[in-house]
């Protein structure tokens, strides 16, 4: 690589997702090379069990080519996996990793990565500070973003560093998900053949608290039988509900723990248009609903013909 690349390598090893990063993978033109798809395969494993993927500041310049490259493979073996909840994680975790850079890169860096992504953000000689109505769309639903633990000023939200990093890596998501998951007929052979090697962490559900009511006791024993049909009705009315607003997980996490559940349904039955994208909505909207799962006694209606109602309701 000429020396006219140093500082694009630079950038686009710690933020492979902006124009720069991609412009370089085109020009360098690369062909297909199994030692980055092992290592794109690596970053995916770590994105998806580590929920993460860790930054590693580095010095060589063909280091710092690997990790671009494992980028590029890693997006196309996510893609690979045909899975809406992995994918999900591996954005996720690669947000982090930008964040992570974010942090040791200063203001400068900071305000160079708000004006890439047209952030609108801005620094004076103490604080960070962007637009109110921008705030509100890019801030995290937790109480450290909430407005109340803001400063406003003039229409203006001031940040301290943190909150900043926090708003940009929301952005920063966007752009990683651009264009994901690429569509399965524009992926190499190698590696819708390689992503069958990838290991994806089987969904486990947590050990239900004591002080959760009795009266739920039966949707965990649901959740172990796997049944035949009303798959969507129990998605929506039951298990979605019960894990969101009863158990207390995340959208995310409760849709991997039905997800796995419909796998194991599809081996009694495997004709089901129960998807990931119909899970993931119903445990939004039930999260955003507060929708309490329906009773044992309205269950007996819905599943008394296909799963043993009193094997349930045993304690």
């Amino acid at each position: 690589m000429g020396a006219s690349e140093d500082s694009r390598l630079e950038l686009a090893y710690k933020y492979p997702f902006l124009k720069e990063a991609k412009a370089l993978v085109a020009q360098l033109n690369p062909g297909f090379d199994a030692k980055f798809m092992e290592q794109g395969r690596v970053r995916l494993e770590e994105a998806l069990s580590e929920r993460k993927i860790g930054f590693h500041k580095a010095n060589m310049k063909d280091l710092k080519y690997a990790y671009l490259m494992s980028y590029v493979y890693a997006r196309m073996l996510a893609s690979a996996l045909n899975s809406r909840s992995s994918l999900l994680r591996y954005i996720d975790a690669e947000s982090k990793r930008a964040a992570e850079a974010l942090k040791m890169e200063g203001t400068a860096g900071i305000i160079g990565m708000a004006r890439e992504l047209g952030s609108g953000i801005s620094k004076d000689d103490y604080n960070f500070s962007m637009a109110f109505e921008r705030y509100l769309e890019y801030a995290p639903d937790t109480k450290a973003f909430a407005l109340p633990m803001q400063e406003l000023y003039k229409g203006l939200v001031i940040m301290n560093e943190n909150v900043t990093i926090g708003i940009l890596r929301r952005m920063i998501k966007q752009e990683i998900a651009k264009n994901l998951p690429i569509p399965r007929k524009d992926l190499p052979r190698e590696i819708i053949e390689y992503s069958k090697k990838v290991k994806v962490p089987e969904a486990r559900l947590p050990p239900p608290d004591p002080n959760l009511e009795r009266r739920y006791a039966w949707i965990e024993k649901l959740l172990a039988t796997p049944i035949a049909d009303v798959r969507h009705r129990t998605v929506n009315l039951i298990l979605a509900p019960y894990l969101t607003n009863i158990r207390k997980m995340s959208e995310n996490d409760a849709a991997k723990i039905i997800i796995a559940y419909i796998e194991r349904c599809k081996e009694i039955d495997p004709n089901t248009k129960v998807n990931e994208s119909y899970i993931l909505y119903q445990c939004k909207y039930a999260k955003s609903k507060g929708m309490k799962p329906m009773s044992l006694g309205n269950a007996k209606e819905l599943l008394g013909s296909i799963v043993s109602i009193e094997e349930l309701e045993r304690s």
